[in-house]
């Protein structure tokens, strides 16, 4: 229990280690997630989940209630969320620890796993990230360790399993694969078909779980949308497959290598690849071992692939694996057991201290939409306006939505300053932060314009929106955090122009 307490604390110490310096990635999809949040705080309860790249496609809505605690908690602030998920997705270290326990039948190695896990980068990443797929994180590791239990013939292994992959979908619908897991296991580890009792409270944990699913679906009427969404998923875009087949199996090879590269060794993409394909080879005699790190194989055939957290299942089996090596190398040299944990170690921990305080930048782009850059561009925006009333255009990604500026003003610049600018741009109906912020066609006085970093905006669409704001606004001057620009400027016909 006390080296189960240590774990659990040392890795909720790594991952905490920047948040409180506004070390927190909040764009559009926070921002959006944020405004839901808040309005479940008021009493507006949600029955559907945020929604996935695929049109008719949601996650489930437990991410919401998830998130309820630590916005409520702290009074809406992203960082306390953040906080309040990364507590949450530190207990993944508990269900790594037990598995390698019961794996490696040894303590230490256990261990030595949730030690690895504690200091991993791509872990790290994932924990205090404000989107739906961090939570599982944990979900996963416990799903490999039910499967587990379920292979030693404990009773409730299949119910678990079920419950815990039920439970990932809530946060990352493509996580079904894990459902196709579980028949594949029991065949390939020869376990005996369960009872029907078990089969039952299988199926009925299942069912509860995802029965959100179905509520949904009823309440918005989108059957026929779901069912299109998956029929586009699994369309058969190109008939000729032999051309195909050689780049989509490379980007699979690449994927699963970087998954071992940025929980192994985040400063050398080459070697950390190869130490990555070393392991799997080295731990070709553990079938259970293999089973879970190729379990994601299955996701590359329904278009998985294109998402930079396809393999998030893949962590917790990824340091596993590795402490089986290290095992190895132990057995056989000392040295060469202490030379690479120490490797290890000093390069997770180097690309944490680089990275991590710049937000979740392995996980969201642009990486310099963070809360340090926001705030400060904030603050500089009401010193600027020195206490009087001032107005804010945006150019976002996606265009023409100010939700996460909305959101951000409303939270910290009304707390902080006492009162909230006017908004100048596009109208926001329908969209949420609608009415957050007073709105109007043209600026009074002086005003800025907030450019998001452009990653994702067409050159000519930003080339249009400037030239937009050109006939309203002249430009006085312009200022940068990060990678998003603040330009002050004030209404082409203003006196004010003159005393600036």
């Amino acid at each position: 229990m006390k080296v189960v307490l240590f774990l659990f604390l040392l890795t909720f110490t790594v991952r905490s280690l920047f948040l409180m310096t506004e070390g927190v990635s909040f764009h559009y999809d926070m921002s959006r997630d944020a405004f839901l949040v808040q309005e479940i705080i008021q009493g507006d309860p949600k029955i559907q989940g945020p929604p996935t790249s695929t049109p008719g496609l949601y996650h489930g809505v437990a991410y919401y209630y998830l998130l309820v605690p630590g916005y409520l908690l702290g009074g809406g602030d992203p960082k306390i969320a953040s906080v309040w998920l990364l507590l949450i997705n530190s207990t993944a270290v508990i269900p790594i620890y037990l598995l390698s326990k019961g794996l490696l039948r040894n303590k230490f190695w256990a261990t030595i796993a949730g030690i690895l896990f504690a200091t991993s980068f791509q872990a790290t990443q994932y924990g205090p990230w404000l989107s739906n797929p961090s939570p599982v994180l944990v979900t996963s590791a416990w799903f490999f360790y039910s499967l587990w239990l379920w292979q030693k013939g404990h009773r409730l292994g299949l119910p678990l399993a079920c419950f815990w992959a039920a439970l990932s979908c809530q946060f990352q619908l493509f996580m079904l694969y894990l459902f196709i897991l579980i028949p594949i296991f029991g065949c390939l580890f020869k376990i005996n078909v369960p009872n029907k009792k078990t089969l039952i409270i299988s199926a009925m944990v299942t069912a509860v779980v995802l029965s959100t699913f179905v509520m949904s679906a009823v309440k918005f009427n989108s059957f026929n949308q779901t069912v299109q969404g998956f029929n586009f998923i699994s369309e058969t875009k190109n008939l000729e497959w032999r051309p195909m087949f050689i780049p989509q199996f490379i980007n699979y090879l690449n994927k699963l290598a970087d998954t071992f590269i940025y929980n192994l060794l985040p400063t050398n993409v080459f070697l950390g690849g190869l130490l990555g394909f070393l392991i799997v080879y080295l731990n070709k005699s553990q079938p259970f071992i293999i089973f879970t790190l190729l379990s994601s194989l299955i996701i590359f055939l329904f278009g998985g692939h294109n998402s930079n957290y396809a393999n998030i299942g893949l962590i917790s089996s990824v340091i596993i694996a590795t402490t089986f090596v290290l095992k190895s190398f132990k057995s056989k040299s000392g040295l060469l057991f202490f030379v690479t944990v120490s490797v290890i170690l000093y390069s997770n921990i180097t690309t944490i201290i680089s990275q991590n305080p710049k937000g979740q930048t392995l996980l969201v782009i642009p990486d310099d939409m963070n809360l340090k850059n926001q705030l400060a561009l904030i603050d500089k925006t009401y010193q600027i306006a020195d206490g009087g009333p001032f107005y804010i255009n945006n150019i976002t990604v996606p265009l023409w939505t100010n939700t996460t500026w909305a959101y951000l003003y409303s939270w910290y610049g009304k707390d902080k300053y006492g009162y909230l600018p006017i908004f100048y741009g596009p109208n926001q109906i329908n969209l949420l932060g609608d009415g957050v912020l007073e709105r109007t066609d043209q600026p009074l006085s002086i005003s800025f314009l907030i450019i998001e970093p452009p990653e994702g905006i067409p050159s000519q669409m930003l080339a249009k929106e400037l030239e937009i704001e050109n006939y309203k606004t002249k430009l006085i001057n312009e200022e940068i955090f990060g990678s998003i620009k603040l330009q002050v400027r004030f209404p082409v016909s203003s006196t004010a122009l003159l005393n600036y």
